[in-house]
């Protein structure tokens, strides 16, 4: 027999346009190169992190979250202040209906500004007052909102139009700090502050603004930072690591992932993510959180048609996805995440769902009570299309780990983690599932093993499980033997 040591089970997700070419999964995991010379492995799959609930806002969504000066705020049809502990939380004002788009937050020295609905309200963190700001002080509904040098930057909807509030006051806005965009004729589609400096983006173009110290407004185009690249959705716009990251659009096409190098956009997205976002009968109302946790940059885009959510680490450049499973009914959806706060020592994310705020971390193994069902499928094992004789799989998963809560079998006995293993010799049809065990607590030598494994021409693996634990695979290797032709 020949063995084949670690072929490479563990990776991104990477499903191209042609399965013959890769179809590999990484759902609800995520990978992790070592930085070490001497690991056993160049590359690992962890559990992506659990929920539980913080506080339960009686709301149908949370669509932003917000922290300042050691306080936590939600925004939906209410303005929420969060409490310290779990499940505390206090009703400071009405935001006047439903959102329509997602709600957004900034913070000045003194106040806090509230966009929902188009209009815009101010909340008195000392006197813990909501007052809704005189909206006829401009042409139209607000579309987006963000904070630079102690002026708000508003703009508006369905035009090219920006408004600058006056210097830390953001209940004023002079009709003389109004501007509009002379370098695209398109609306704006996104816009966002970074380093100082606020980018405004069109569906073809970007151009950026800085902060020139005297002027109606007081804001002008950068010399040379111009884009011949625009952004396909207003919300999808993050800041993470240093630079700012969007999903791209200008008049030769659209869909592509970016992050700035300066200004220019480097391309992070692969054809094969490019390829799904490109079925998707909608994609211009995506919405983008950012987060880290164990030196992994994430940014998570959610499409409200698609039933998953995309995550792209910046630690390793590769993308996995994110589900939630409804396990009464059996079916999928997006990770229930869909805004984020840092604050309490916590990551704090709020429900597109619900008006659940929840706690997430890797150290939770469930998303609140609900299993997380992960899945891998690993790329393909072919010896020039060759038959090959599989006499065995094995996988190497981390086994024997404690649990916060026994796991029984359908006997009532106590059981360890288990996987489920499947096979496909063309991507189409997958063999019977089988249960591996990963030994109860302790039982750390258990090996996660199948025997008599059948042969075929081409081998992808597909490994599950929904178990609450933590999930640490380092590699698979089986033993096989190439027939002749």
């Amino acid at each position: 027999m020949a063995v084949l040591e670690k072929w490479g089970f563990c990776g991104p997700s990477y499903v191209s346009q042609a399965a013959n070419v890769d179809e590999e999964e990484a759902i609800n995991l995520y990978c992790e190169q070592s930085e070490s010379s001497g690991a056993r492995t160049p590359i690992a799959l962890l559990k992506r992190a659990g929920k539980k609930v913080f506080a339960a806002l009686p709301e149908a969504s949370v669509p932003s979250l917000f922290s300042l000066n050691g306080r936590s705020y939600a925004a939906a049809s209410h303005f929420y202040e969060l409490g310290t502990g779990a499940g505390n939380f206090t009703l400071r004002g009405d935001l006047l209906g439903a959102p329509d788009s997602p709600t957004q937050i900034i913070a000045n020295e003194t106040q806090i500004l509230v966009l929902n609905r188009g209009k815009l309200f101010v909340f008195d963190p000392v006197a813990n007052t909501l007052t809704p700001v005189d909206m006829t002080q401009f042409d139209g509904l607000v579309s987006q909102i963000d904070f630079i040098d102690g002026f708000a930057v508003a703009t508006l909807r369905n035009s090219h139009e920006f408004q600058v509030s006056n210097l830390e006051d953001f209940t004023t806005w002079n009709a003389l700090n109004k501007a509009k965009i002379s370098y695209f004729p398109d609306n704006i589609t996104s816009m966002k502050v970074d380093h100082r400096e606020v980018w405004f983006f069109s569906g073809k173009k970007t151009v950026v603004y800085y902060n020139v110290g005297a002027g109606f407004p007081p804001f002008s185009p950068v010399p040379g930072a111009f884009i011949e690249n625009g952004a396909d959705s207003a919300f999808a716009t993050v800041q993470l690591d240093n630079t700012l990251f969007w999903i791209g659009r200008d008049e030769r096409g659209a869909l592509i992932a970016y992050r700035a190098n300066g200004y220019t956009p480097q391309r992070v997205s692969t054809h094969a993510m490019e390829y799904e976002w490109a079925q998707l009968s909608r994609t211009f109302d995506a919405v983008a959180f950012a987060y880290q946790e164990n030196g992994h940059p994430f940014w998570c885009i959610r499409f409200p048609v698609a039933k998953v959510t995309y995550c792209y680490d910046v630690a390793t450049q590769l993308w996995h996805k994110r589900t939630f499973w409804q396990k009464e009914s059996g079916t999928f959806s997006a990770d229930r995440a869909t805004s984020h706060t840092y604050n309490f020592g916590k990551h704090l994310v709020g429900d597109w769902a619900s008006g659940n705020v929840y706690e997430a971390s890797t150290q939770l193994y469930d998303d609140f009570g609900e299993p997380i069902l992960w899945e891998r499928i690993s790329p393909t094992i072919s010896k020039n299309n060759q038959w090959v004789e599989y006499a065995s799989v094995e996988f190497d998963i981390e086994t024997g780990l404690p649990q916060g809560t026994p796991l029984y079998d359908t006997r009532g006995n106590v059981r360890g983690p288990e996987v489920n293993l499947q096979w496909s010799n063309n991507l189409k049809t997958w063999t019977k599932v089988f249960t591996l065990s990963c030994g109860r607590p302790g039982q750390y030598n258990t090996r996660v093993r199948k025997p008599m494994c059948g042969r075929g021409r081409k081998r992808n693996w597909k490994l599950s499980g929904s178990d609450p634990v933590p999930v640490r695979i380092a590699d698979a290797y089986v033993d096989a033997q190439a027939q002749s032709l």
